[in-house]
């Protein structure tokens, strides 16, 4: 059974407000002092051990197998243990690694997607292309690939061919429409340009992402397509107002004037009247 430290520690602060008398004011503005002192005292619980003491005594390995048991627990991630992982990223870094490109079980993708996220605390390197190759697979949108996603963003043009092939090959709307979004983050490519184009003109669905795609981009080339859409007669106030924006950002001017009183998007954000 897995030690949650994180109630311990609610229980703590509970027994602390009540025994000082301080207001859940006073109590916020100090809790992150309370906590570190917390994590470096000693616990019954523990064995005369402190959280922080208790953690140290695992290896690496060790750190990296508990990390994946309290996600597959549920149990909330100890901070004392993810300080430890972060504290000794040289040892533990390898394990994280293998753990994310070789693990296939249970809860996965939140085990996944928060190695994603303690490489990125470490500053470590990211297994970019693992990454590439892990959302080309993807059914569906999942809190792994996204942090993958928002993670390749950040990994300059090294990356952009591989992703372009990936885009050409991608076998659902979900992949093509993340790996487009990536590459309109990395730069403006005329490839990339004439993807988001061909989505806008031609997908049923998800048009006020394939606009804010454009206007990324930075090609005026789509100002002409993006103000045939604006005159579309049955244009819904969310498509039309990320169009207007595309437009406006590739540097056109939009004054086409709609009325969009009726429309569900529209009447969910009018203001109540006073």
């Amino acid at each position: 059974m897995m030690i949650d430290f994180e109630a311990k520690f609610t229980e703590y602060l509970k027994a602390y407000e009540k025994k000082h008398s301080v207001s859940d004011e006073q109590l916020e503005e100090i809790v992150p002092d309370l906590y570190l002192s917390w994590l470096d005292s000693p616990k019954e619980w523990l064995k005369g051990k402190s959280p922080v003491d208790y953690f140290a005594g695992f290896n690496a390995a060790a750190l990296i197998e508990l990390l994946g048991k309290y996600i597959i627990s549920e149990v909330t991630l100890p901070g004392a243990l993810l300080n430890r992982i972060a504290d000794t990223k040289k040892e533990t870094y390898p394990y994280l690694i293998n753990l994310l490109t070789k693990y296939e079980g249970e809860k996965q993708n939140k085990i996944k997607h928060t190695i994603v996220r303690l490489i990125e605390e470490m500053d470590f390197a990211h297994p970019y292309e693992y990454y590439i190759e892990a959302i080309s697979q993807a059914d569906e949108k999942n809190d792994f690939t996204e942090s993958a996603a928002e993670e390749l963003k950040n990994s300059g043009g090294k990356y952009q061919e591989q992703i372009i092939a990936a885009y050409e090959q991608a076998k659902n709307n979900y992949i093509s429409d993340c790996l487009l979004d990536i590459l309109c983050d990395i730069g403006a490519d005329k490839r990339v340009y004439q993807f988001a184009l061909d989505k806008f003109l031609f997908s049923e669905s998800g048009r006020a992402f394939y606009a804010s795609c454009l206007g990324k981009l930075g090609y005026a080339d789509a100002v002409p397509y993006l103000e045939e859409a604006l005159r579309e007669n049955n244009i819904g106030y969310f498509d039309y107002t990320a169009i207007k924006d595309a437009v406006e950002e590739l540097g056109g001017e939009v004054t086409i004037d709609r009325d969009f009183s009726g429309d569900s998007d529209y009447e969910s954000l009018k203001k109540p009247e006073e």
